[in-house]
């Protein structure tokens, strides 16, 4: 037996070490007598000394077998995630326009854009298409922009086939949805309780702050209040629903978390988790760090599941998957949608609007999944959890040194602690 290199400890009280395996998502409190049995004793030794402690290090792999290569391991479960094809994900910028003008949108609005019909309909015979060539048993229809209910007709359409289509195969049907939800009312959510719905939904501080940011200047609506009431229409009106509620923050912002937890305390917290991510104008080092610190525990105290660059992620992002697309409003094909600019430079590929068929472009999207890892990141005792930056960043950010916890502001010991109470109350949720 050896020890993994995938494993942190902490002293996180007088006595008592927070030790926790990146590998296996497994954390183990032990007292000073374990910690210091499994700190200086010989592992050969371990077992005949304390058997339930060999157990549970074995069982969550801070012990593993001479011969398994961890690393080797991580880049084949890596790889089964980028290839697989059981899901098919299929996300649809509906516009690129939008009702609101949030002063941190890193987008370029392109006002009056809306999903065309020939595309509506290129799309429809690309899902034919696409099981046809390589069955898929959940599809994942996502829908972006701009704000996506600016075209909920074409979703409709969309939605309205794929319910048909995934019924005649025994396909699993998951709608996703991006969007500000100001523009949702009962009549779309009447339609969509028919569905699995995921939704991610934004808040940008108390009433007063987001009222600021989330201006509507032609209906001139209390967009938090109106956010507020389509969050509940989806709480008590889709049974099965993912709602991600996330908080766009800057330090003003944090200042609001009290007004923020009252407000959203209707959410059912089974179903409903709280991103919380910095706008990317305030700088990591500007952050206040004891507001965030605090707003991250009272969302934990009030049982809501918080994900600040929580890990393991789980998976890959979803434009680092080979079976997955993006289209646009007007039939460009894209991957991600964190690009600010879904113009001809940044294409992937042409589609066929008879078909349906998708030509890629083989240089670009042999480079947006080649083999790019950077050394620091192989070596990182956080990589299983991680896995690593998406090649769409590196490739943004040729020769700079970039990484998921240079964004954090948490120490390593913070952020054990962080991932150790989500754990914690993602096991009581589960029960």
């Amino acid at each position: 037996m050896k020890i993994s290199r995938y494993q942190f400890c902490e002293e996180i009280a007088q006595g008592y070490y927070l030790h926790y395996n990146a590998l296996s998502n497994t954390f183990l409190l032990l007292d000073e007598r374990c910690h210091d049995l499994y700190s200086q004793c010989e592992i050969e030794k371990l077992e005949t000394l304390n058997k339930e402690l060999f157990s549970k290090l074995t069982l969550g792999k801070f012990l593993i077998a001479d011969d398994f290569d961890e690393y080797q391991y991580v880049l084949v479960q890596k790889e089964k995630m980028v290839e697989g094809t059981d899901l098919y994900n299929v996300v649809v910028n509906t516009s690129l326009d939008c009702n609101l003008n949030c002063w941190y949108c890193y987008e370029n609005k392109i006002v009056g854009s809306r999903l065309e019909q020939r595309v509506v309909d290129a799309i429809k015979r690309n899902i034919f298409l696409h099981y046809i060539n390589t069955p898929f048993s959940t599809l994942k229809l996502g829908f972006f922009g701009g704000e996506p209910f600016l075209c909920f007709d074409g979703i409709k359409q969309l939605l309205d086939y794929a319910r048909e289509f995934c019924a005649e195969k025994d396909i699993e049907l998951i709608a996703d949805f991006t969007t500000n939800a100001t523009l949702i009312t009962a009549e779309h959510i009447n339609y969509l309780k028919q569905y699995r719905c995921h939704f991610q939904i934004t808040l940008d501080g108390g009433r007063q702050s987001h009222n600021k940011i989330k201006v509507d200047k032609l209906s001139g609506m209390n967009t938090y209040d109106k956010t507020l009431e389509t969050l509940r229409l989806i709480n008590d009106n889709i049974e099965q629903r993912w709602v991600a509620v996330r908080i766009n923050f800057d330090n003003r912002t944090l200042r609001d978390i009290d007004e923020i937890i009252q407000d959203l305390d209707f959410l059912d917290r089974r179903k409903t988790y709280v991103i919380i991510k910095k706008v990317w104008q305030l700088k990591t080092e500007n952050i206040d760090k004891d507001a965030l610190m605090s707003a991250i525990q009272k969302f934990l105290d009030k049982k809501f599941l918080v994900d600040y660059y929580i890990m393991p992620k789980g998976c890959v992002c979803f434009a680092e998957r080979r079976n997955q697309v993006l289209f646009n409003y007007d039939g460009k094909i894209f991957k991600c949608t964190t690009i600010s600019e879904f113009t001809d430079k940044n294409v992937l590929g042409s589609l066929d609007y008879s078909t349906g068929e998708i030509a890629w472009d083989k240089e670009k999207i042999e480079a947006w999944f080649a083999e790019m890892q950077p050394d620091y990141c192989k070596t990182c005792k956080w990589f299983p959890s991680c896995l690593g930056i998406c090649n769409r960043q590196l490739l943004a950010h040729k020769g700079e040194k970039i990484c998921t916890f240079d964004a954090c502001n948490l120490t390593e010991k913070e952020y054990l602690m962080y991932l150790f109470k989500y754990n914690i109350l993602k096991n009581e949720l589960d029960k």
